[in-house]
């Protein structure tokens, strides 16, 4: 199975577009997220050019990162899909397991 953590979105709720690297008990989310989901197939990282942070942290922990134009949500998953291919998990990046 492929799967999609969603990790480019503005982060506007707490005003920091690295959203998915603050840390929940010791863990960044996307961690928690990417570590919980790994075990059935292989995690794609979906940001921006943007999030630098974010793109760093996937490189270095060995998760291969898909760059979508950012146009928001909707058409960031629609442009992971057309790069991945069906079947496809989309996991929000932002959601501590």
């Amino acid at each position: 199975m492929k799967i999609a953590i969603m990790a480019g979105g503005m982060g506007s709720r707490l005003s920091n577009p690295n959203k998915p690297l603050i840390s929940i008990c010791g863990k960044p989310m996307i961690e928690r997220v990417a570590s919980t989901v790994s075990v059935f197939g292989k995690v794609y990282i979906v940001t921006t050019a943007r999030h630098a942070e974010v793109i760093n942290w996937s490189r270095k922990h060995g998760y291969e990162v898909l760059m979508t134009s950012g146009a928001g949500y909707p058409r960031d998953v629609l442009e992971a899909l057309h790069m991945i291919g069906a079947p496809i998990l989309f996991m929000p990046s932002d959601m501590p397991s």
